[in-house]
């Protein structure tokens, strides 16, 4: 049946536009409705309430089974059952370090910490915005560094680790070790060394238990440096590198929602393929089931990455967490009088970028601006000169010619 007719002089409502994609497909989605149906509470820290995912125990399992695999005797596996105890404690406690980092910034700038969730792809610090602000620049100063404070937090946690491993190295290291603490510090800061510094391999000059202390300490550095470079120079959504890299693209370059898109779409696929790759080489050479999880989180970023371009085709990627500035609250506009700010009724992203890009902005445009005045940089056209493949624009697009250059 056909809606009754509007009554004079008022609009008629229009029907809500139907999500591109489930809400639930989301990785924001998916580790809430996770932390609320296959998740434990482990309790409060810090006035916020710490979930730990079902997930977590599947996985501590399963290593500890592989592990045991090749140890026959009992002894080898009760201090195969502590080592892997010790590693899980020590990986929750350096995502729950950086999770506290995001949040306590959030608290800082004047939102708060709903709950934080452990789970298998690192944590997810549930926490909302400031309130009160509307300035773009400001939100998206904000966003910075909500998500910066993050991985900020290993230059904390992993001196803190070398500290507890130079004075467990003094504390327990025999005369004559053949390794000294520092050596040991300089090849764990270095993920590419590849170098032997388990529990195992200092079993022959300590006891097992200065072994673990010692192996754990080392491990700790590792993991945290780990981390960092993973987090940060891997931008792929949801990591935060890939936050780093969209919001500092929109408040220090000064481009708009849907090119600061465009280029994590453009980065994640790559870094995701390479991922993937690494996955399936080390399960081939290992038979280790654990290390296909990178790649998962892999095929899963490349399925965000889908949804991110559909909306941004769609002009709607303020309804994704991370493009949520896209659609400002209010509409600026210059008529006879001056100008006017009115409420944005649009359901679609704003075409203008949120902010002037200060310096950085102003020194790209004028890298690409016309030594003569004209036509300045145009974001579709560098874009184009990089990947002509991928990105097709109009002559419009790409402005005049430099002086004294020839079109062509």
């Amino acid at each position: 049946a056909a809606p009754p007719p509007a009554p004079p002089g008022r609009p008629r409502a229009r029907a809500p536009a139907r999500p591109l994609s489930p809400p639930g497909a989301m990785f924001g989605a998916i580790g809430r409705q996770s932390s609320q149906d296959m998740a434990v509470r482990l309790g409060t820290i810090c006035k916020a309430e710490v979930r730990l995912s079902y997930f977590v125990f599947l996985a501590f399992g399963y290593s500890v089974l592989r592990q045991m695999t090749r140890h026959a005797s009992a002894t080898e596996m009760f201090w195969v059952l502590v080592k892997e105890l010790g590693d899980q404690v020590i990986l929750m406690g350096t995502v729950l370090c950086h999770e506290f980092g995001h949040g306590n910034m959030a608290r800082y700038l004047g939102g708060t910490i709903d709950h934080i969730l452990l789970w298998v792809f690192g944590g997810i610090c549930f926490s909302t915005r400031p309130t009160g602000a509307f300035d773009n620049d400001k939100l998206l100063k904000d966003d910075l560094l909500i998500v910066a404070a993050g991985p900020s937090t290993h230059f904390v946690q992993a001196p803190a680790w070398g500290m507890v491993a130079w004075l467990v190295f003094w504390l327990v290291s025999p005369p004559g070790m053949d390794l000294s603490a520092w050596a040991a510090i300089q090849a764990s800061i270095n993920p590419w060394a590849r170098a032997d510094l388990s529990f195992w391999r200092f079993r022959a000059s300590l006891s097992n238990l200065s072994a673990l202390f010692w192996g754990w300490a080392i491990g700790g550095i590792y993991l945290n440096i780990v981390l960092f470079l993973f987090n940060v120079f891997v931008p792929m959504y949801p990591s935060d590198g890939a936050k780093l890299l969209v919001t500092g693209l929109m408040f220090f370059v000064g481009v708009t929602p849907r090119t600061a898109a465009l280029v994590l779409v453009l980065v994640t696929v790559p870094c995701a393929g390479l991922l993937i790759l690494h996955a399936l080489h080390g399960l081939a050479q290992t038979g280790n089931y654990m290390g296909t999880l990178s790649g998962f989180m892999a095929v899963m970023s490349l399925s965000e990455a889908y949804k991110i371009w559909q909306m941004r085709n769609a002009k709607r990627l303020h309804e994704h967490s991370l493009f949520a500035t896209a659609r400002s609250w209010q509409r600026r506009g210059r008529d006879a009088f001056g100008y006017v700010s009115s409420i944005n009724t649009s359901a679609f992203d704003d075409e203008a970028p949120l902010t002037n890009g200060g310096f950085c902005g102003r020194m790209c445009r004028s890298l690409f601006q016309r030594s003569q005045g004209g036509a300045s940089w145009s974001c579709a056209g560098c874009l184009a000169c990089l990947f002509p493949c991928l990105v097709r624009v109009q002559a419009r697009d790409l402005g005049q010619p430099l002086a004294g250059g020839s079109p062509g």
